[in-house]
């Protein structure tokens, strides 16, 4: 297992180059990547990668909008939004954990995949899975985490 990315996220909901933003109102997310795939070739997972997602308390909550964080943060890691785990922790209740499920529309609009988003409380297996990479997933270590911010 190996991380991809393990630190701050923040967009301030703004047009950039002429690309429309994920999210038209700003936010900060403490985020994890990880990627289960460096295991080896003997083991083989479902979702071959696992995007921990914490609001640090300002702006929108990807709930609203995760269709679109997904296919940017996709972008940005190069993973495989259908092969990815998408889960919000709580940022009042850590034990509040989250999962997106991501269905792929079979309409595409101008070539590019949408998806349907449904949140559903993370299931037993899902939680053993994740939980060695909540021990120190806190908010208030923000500060010495590198930033991404698009």
């Amino acid at each position: 297992m190996k991380y991809i990315y393990d630190g701050i996220y923040e967009w301030d909901g703004k047009s950039k180059n002429g690309k429309k933003p994920f999210c038209w109102w700003p936010g900060v997310y403490r985020i994890r990547i990880v990627n289960f795939t460096s295991n080896g070739p003997e083991i083989l997972y479902l979702k071959s990668t696992v995007v921990i997602c914490r609001n640090a308390g300002t702006g929108t909550s990807i709930k609203n909008c995760v269709q679109n964080f997904a296919k940017t943060i996709s972008e940005e890691f190069n993973l495989e939004i259908e092969k990815a785990l998408w889960v919000e922790i709580d940022k009042n209740d850590p034990s509040d954990i989250q999962v997106a499920n991501l269905s792929p529309l079979k309409h595409a609009l101008g070539g590019k995949t949408l998806f349907a988003a449904k949140w559903r409380p993370a299931m037993p297996n899902e939680i053993n899975l994740i939980k060695p990479f909540l021990k120190d997933f806190h908010l208030p270590i923000i500060k010495n985490l590198k930033k991404n911010k698009i």
